[in-house]
């Protein structure tokens, strides 16, 4: 059976001339290998026809002998490497242009494949949801909130059949866990019921899943965490203590793998969600502030589910929230609701770099073709003697695609070096370990390959067509011209590098502005100098006694001249939207309106936190801890005012707010209203804002004398050490806190400031060639103009006339599209810059003024020359 299919192939191959002859070489073969390997001889017959497979030996494909011939492809190899070697100045250009182009979209095609595999690595991901609340107002969607209430999950998962599996989880502060002598704050610590590594299936290294989280005051480790506390023994069984409210230790049951870079729920220690089961069971549907998920069946219909969803008022009768489903593998570049684990990213941003790295490679294609289409005058001798001697089309345009294909896996090997040793900056430069390592990435590889052979079909078909088709009884009498379509496809591709050009600059300048605009934007309150930290958790320090040692800490750090002021607060200035509490219960002030709805934000302070941070209280009073009755006091922003039609503040003070059915039938008295200040990034709306008084909270804010602050931080590390002298400390200036908000819109702006800097070379460079070649291909003309009395400014704007009508031309096709993509990106923005026209008209003149320069020398090279020179033959 495989001996009769190989004789099928072979004959289906091979030259009809050489078939006999081989064929019965092949059987005596056969024969020899049938007596020695009877078992084993067909299959070595088959090895033998597919290594007679070789360019020599197979049928002709065409009525040519063109793939047939061996030498044939030596000789278009050689004269292609010529011809490469010849024209050193066009091959440098096409060939740096192209490593270059290549080598950004690779870079940027491997960013843009890491921010969309976020969450996809888990199983069944495409089935797992995050359940959402939004807040109905007056019939419309208000603010979305990544969280939940705790039985929510269960609930849903009770009484939808769709539903397979549900877990919750709870975001926990910055914690304090002892081993040994040691005491260590750790961040990204998450609190999750036992079906939580059920759903999101991490690599389990040590422990039993199916015991994981099931019990109170256990724990699991990810890899790293493990070896920092226990080294590289199994930990299972072995105890950590958690410090402050818990003091207790807690087990490890199990290690995990490490959590990757790319998913949106970061941690590196999780505790039983049990632990927390009094917390539980008092919060239930009282508190949205756990974010859950669910599991749905296999073919299940989101939008059916979505439809069986309950209204959260069958819940909880006094809310205006509404349950909603969330894909976990969009929620990274398409989430942007209130209470996110992390800043996430943003699709916009990713596909505007997309396409980036998609303008830079065209650009550089387009640059082949425009100076392989422009010097094909120069190759017309030689095409009309190949056709003269016999040469037909196909074989005159194999030879060029050869060129194109040498040319293009030149340049593909110098991209993959210049990726080698950029990837660690480009790492660096997003913020993320996108690369690991170039030439153990098989996708990476595939890609190169991919883009070179598309490029050797994209910059060498047309130009190919176009120099195969020039009639050798025209071009050998010297009257060969260049085609109309031919000179209106250069412009063309100038046009669309032009254009190009000056949308990303336009876009890179628009983005620094924006940038610069909410860095630099009043935010209503003054950080400078102003620093935040983490107030201990310790079992020494709770309830009356952390009080009184906060207050003492505060007073013995004000006694320093180099230390202004010192205050105490639930949430610190320049945190993201999960820092501060919430509460979408309605709202009734007496007197002045009924219920209201909405969200608003809760933070709890003493009566230094506001001038510590320097907002501004604009009627009223803050709060005193000598008035007992401040304990029941409340503070509100301008936001708070605005957000419930309550326009003048003045009239508001002594009123009474109570929230929701308030089970105590607490309410809290107006005593003062503070000017609106920007608590988080500029891309969310100011926060409606509730303010309780407290003398003990989780974090302080401590204003330094700018003359003098690294003597106020000396002070502030040394009495801590004599107050807290059990308790860890680092604190951060609240400044920069604000500045880590717009880090990935920073990135942005470098990316695409360096890419469209990358960009405008690339064009540059082909602008350079195409401009010697015409400055050379008219120096006769030049010559001419010069005995006839034009000056060399006169040339020059002879030349630059044809650049200018391009560059209007793409003008008018760059800045509609700048427009319309660029404010579309603003919009994203709740406070932004209006659209900065000046920008755009930078852009052009700056586009102008590279393509005048590069136009400009080359001209200025020939126009220098004496006529007797360039009309010395004539």
């Amino acid at each position: 059976m495989i001996k009769r299919l190989a004789d099928r192939l072979f004959k289906w191959y091979c030259h009809p001339d050489y078939y006999p002859d081989i064929q019965g070489d092949l059987e005596e073969l056969h024969q020899d290998q049938l007596e020695q390997f009877p078992k084993s001889a067909e299959l070595k017959y088959l090895k033998e026809v597919i290594k007679l497979c070789r360019p020599a030996l197979i049928r002709p494909l065409f009525k040519n002998s063109l793939f047939n011939s061996t030498g044939m492809f030596k000789n278009y190899f050689k004269i292609s490497f010529r011809n490469l070697v010849k024209q050193k100045v066009f091959s440098a250009i096409n060939i740096t242009g192209l490593a270059i182009g290549l080598s950004a979209f690779l870079l940027i095609n491997q960013y843009v494949a890491f921010e969309k595999s976020y969450d996809r690595f888990f199983t069944d991901s495409d089935r797992l949801y995050r359940l959402t609340t939004d807040q109905i107002v007056d019939g419309v969607i208000g603010a979305r909130d990544a969280m939940a209430f705790n039985p929510a999950a269960k609930t849903l998962d009770d009484i939808i059949p769709e539903i397979i599996g549900h877990t919750t989880t709870y975001k926990l502060s910055d914690l304090t866990f002892r081993k040994g002598e040691q005491s260590v704050n750790e961040p990204l610590v998450v609190a999750a019921d036992s079906n939580y590594l059920q759903l999101f299936d991490y690599q389990v290294i040590h422990g039993d899943l199916a015991s994981m989280l099931s019990e109170p005051y256990t724990m699991v480790l990810t890899k790293n965490k493990a070896k920092i506390y226990f080294g590289d023994s199994n930990p299972v069984g072995q105890t950590v203590e958690l410090l402050g409210n818990f003091e207790k230790p807690f087990k490890v049951t199990g290690v995990i793998q490490d959590v990757p870079e790319n998913t949106h729920y970061k941690f590196e220690i999780l505790l039983s969600l049990s632990t927390l089961q009094k917390q539980l069971d008092k919060q239930g549907w009282n508190y949205n502030n756990y974010y859950s998920y669910i599991k749905l069946a296999p073919l299940a219909d989101i939008e059916v589910v979505r439809a069986k969803l309950p209204p959260v008022s069958d819940y909880v009768s006094t809310t205006s929230l509404s349950f909603n489903l969330q894909s976990v593998e969009s929620i990274h570049l398409h989430s942007d609701m209130t209470y996110e684990p992390e800043i996430n990213g943003s699709a916009e941003m990713v596909d505007f770099l997309n396409i980036i790295s998609i303008l830079i490679l065209i650009i550089a294609w387009a640059n082949y073709i425009n100076l392989t289409t422009a010097k094909s005058i120069n190759r017309a001798k030689e095409v009309g003697l190949r056709k003269t001697v016999g040469a037909n089309k196909i074989q005159l345009i194999t030879q060029f695609m050869i060129e194109s294909f040498l040319l293009n896996f030149i340049s593909a090997f110098l991209a993959l070096m210049i990726a080698e040793g950029l990837y660690p900056f480009f790492n660096q430069l997003v913020g993320k370990p996108i690369i690991t390592d170039i030439w153990s990435n098989r996708d990476f590889t595939i890609l190169l390959v991919t883009l070179s052979l598309i490029g050797t079909l994209v910059t060498g078909l047309y130009p190919s067509f176009v120099l195969s088709s020039f009639k050798p009884s025209l071009v050998l009498k010297g009257k060969f011209k260049t085609s109309v379509k031919g000179t209106l496809l250069r412009k063309g591709l100038v046009v669309f590098q032009f254009a190009a050009s000056l949308i990303l600059v336009a876009t890179t300048l628009i983005v620094e502005k924006q940038i610069s605009y909410m860095l630099n934007k009043e935010k209503g309150l003054d950080v400078a100098y102003v620093v935040g930290f983490k107030n201990p958790r310790l079992k020494e320090y709770q309830g009356e006694v952390l009080s009184d040692k906060l207050r003492q800490f505060k007073q013995a750090l004000m006694s320093h001249h180099a230390i202004e002021n010192a205050g105490l607060t639930s949430a610190l200035p320049g945190g993201d939207a999960s820092s501060i509490w919430s509460t979408s219960d309605p709202v009734k002030i007496n007197g002045k309106t009924n219920s209201l709805e909405g969200t608003t934000y809760l933070l709890v302070c003493d009566e230094n936190f506001l001038p510590s941070i320097g907002a501004k209280l604009l009627v009223g009073r803050s709060f005193d801890p000598a008035i007992q009755s401040d304990s029941s006091s409340v503070i509100i922003n301008q936001a708070f005012l605005n957000r419930y039609g309550l326009k003048n503040a003045s009239s508001v003070l002594g009123d009474y707010i109570q929230f929701g059915e308030d089970i105590g039938g607490n309410k809290y008295r107006i005593v003062g209203v503070v000017g609106d200040y920007h608590r988080s990034s500029f891309k969310a709306s100011l926060e409606p804002t509730a303010m309780f008084f407290t003398d003990r909270t989780s974090k302080s804010v401590v204003r330094l004398n700018k003359k003098n602050y690294d003597q106020g931080l000396d002070h502030l590390e040394q009495t801590w050490s004599q107050y807290f002298p059990n308790a860890p400390f680092s604190y951060t200036f609240l400044d920069q806190k604000f500045e880590t908000l717009y880090e990935e819109d920073k990135r942005f702006g470098y990316i695409t400031s360096i890419f469209s800097v990358l960009a405008i070379f690339i064009a540059s460079l082909g602008l350079f060639g195409l401009s010697a070649f015409m400055a050379t291909q008219r120096s006769k003309e030049v010559g001419i103009r010069k005995v006839l009395g034009a000056s060399i400014p006169q040339i020059l704007i002879i030349f630059y006339r044809e650049f200018v009508v391009l560059i209007g031309l793409s003008a008018a096709v760059g800045i509609p599209l700048v427009y319309f993509t660029m404010d579309n990106w603003l919009n994203n923005y709740a406070y932004r810059v209006t659209f900065p026209w000046i920008f755009v008209g930078a852009a052009i003149i700056l586009v102008i003024a590279s393509a005048l320069l590069t136009v400009g020398y080359q001209t200025i090279r020939v126009a220098i020359k004496n006529p007797s020179e360039t009309l010395r033959y004539e």
